[in-house]
């Protein structure tokens, strides 16, 4: 149905604050096109808080409108601005970035993200260490992590840091973030040996591989404080973990690609044994759940006594009764999660255990299988799960095969209701 001339646009009774958090979600570059809509729209573009400016590839950046129209925006700005979000692919000069930077810094910017492919790397103005208005900061690409004319720094306020693909010095901003409570790394370490203290830490995130020419102690030193709630840890390298115990958050995950032995990967675990919730890759569990002469290791796993929420993914070698026998480490365990992340061409047996893990029979409640096969062994495994957990109130399967035939199969001989089961 039209609407005729008579009626306002759906934008008319708006007001400026909504239209602003509105535009703040395009590119500054779109957003600044309304201001042709009408003189209302225009005063409104000078009152955006957060500006997005993305320059890409172009042959001569010197000259490029779109570097002459972010000095314009911003030079023009006498108020605040609460986010800078930068975005090039060679399509500007570090130059360039270092006086917008130095601008939003004089406007009392609170967040700044960046995201730079120059062709040579980008200093950070000294005035950006020392601005109490920062709280967010994200830097990747080619960034040196260190200020000009000064090789430390100081964020007196910064709460947020994300640190992608730098691949240099990490030690000034880890030792300069009194207040921080996010933290994420995603690099490949040139310097191994890292030490991470931040004291109201709430939220750290590895993502860590290992640059071939790094050389010397490879060791991570985690320092870990009472506020922090969520650890996830992608892990590439030989790295061993240090001082990882008294770990009591909510959540963990570990995505562990390369380990040097059985006892790094049990410290690790060992550290985190008080979470709530943790996930596993396979990689990781392959490491203690697919070797046969680890049995006895995996009694050595400590009890995982506040653990409520687990997530494995299995490899086409996961030893299932390894797997019930690190159930067994986790008494308190309501929510169970096995996603099957490979198809496998052979049935691999096993046996059902003389000693059931008391999670089954005092406090699991859910069971998810995510991608179960038509298999002798998944089946038996799915329906022993099922049997022997007397709280079970709920079980989903996601299989590859044949719902119908499958649910059958599971149910086939059990107390439990058909209700229980959703396929």
């Amino acid at each position: 149905m039209a609407i005729s001339g008579d009626e306002p646009d759906a934008f008319h009774n708006l007001l400026d604050d909504l239209v602003c958090h509105i535009l703040s979600f395009l590119p500054t570059k779109m957003a600044y096109r309304t201001c042709v809509l009408s003189k209302r729209w225009a005063l409104i573009c000078t009152k955006i808080l957060d500006f997005h400016f993305i320059l890409p590839k172009i042959s001569n950046p010197i000259s490029s409108r779109q570097i002459h129209s972010v000095y314009a925006v911003l030079f023009r700005r006498e108020n605040h601005i609460r986010k800078l979000r930068l975005e090039s692919n060679h399509g500007c000069q570090p130059s360039d970035v270092y006086q917008w930077i130095l601008k939003a810094s004089d406007l009392k910017i609170k967040e700044l993200h960046l995201d730079l492919n120059l062709v040579q790397p980008t200093f950070l103005p000294l005035k950006l260490s020392t601005l109490e208005s920062l709280v967010v900061l994200k830097l990747t690409g080619n960034i040196q992590p260190k200020f000009s004319y000064c090789s430390e720094v100081y964020f007196p306020s910064l709460k947020i840091l994300h640190l992608r693909f730098l691949g240099l010095n990490l030690l000034p901003f880890l030792s300069g973030c009194p207040r921080l409570e996010e933290f994420l790394l995603h690099d490949v370490l040139v310097n191994p040996s890292i030490k991470i203290s931040f004291p109201l830490l709430k939220r750290l995130q590895l993502v860590l591989d290992i640059s071939p020419d790094a050389s010397g102690d490879k060791t991570l030193q985690i320092i870990v404080p009472s506020s922090l709630k969520v650890l996830d840890i992608v892990d590439f390298t030989p790295i061993k973990y240090e001082s990882l115990d008294f770990f009591n958050g909510d959540l963990a995950a570990l995505i562990i690609n390369k380990y040097p032995d059985f006892d790094s990967l049990y410290e690790l675990l060992k550290g985190i044994s008080k979470v709530k919730s943790l996930y596993l890759s396979d990689e990781t569990i392959l490491q203690f759940l697919s070797m046969e002469d680890n049995v006895e290791k995996l009694s050595r796993l400590p009890t995982f006594s506040n653990l409520l929420n687990l997530e494995v993914d299995i490899s086409e070698n996961c030893n299932w009764n390894m797997l019930l026998s690190f159930l067994q480490k986790a008494p308190k365990l309501k929510n169970l999660v096995i996603e099957n992340c490979f198809e496998r061409t052979k049935d691999a047996g096993w046996e059902v255990p003389s000693e059931i893990p008391t999670c089954l029979t005092t406090s699991l409640i859910r069971f998810e299988f995510i991608g179960i096969q038509d298999m002798k062994t998944e089946l038996d495994f799915t329906r022993y799960i099922i049997n022997e957990s007397s709280k079970l109130e709920k079980v989903k399967i996601f299989p590859q095969g044949n719902k119908e035939r499958m649910k059958r199969s599971l149910l086939k001989g059990s107390k439990k209701s058909p209700a229980l089961l959703l396929v």
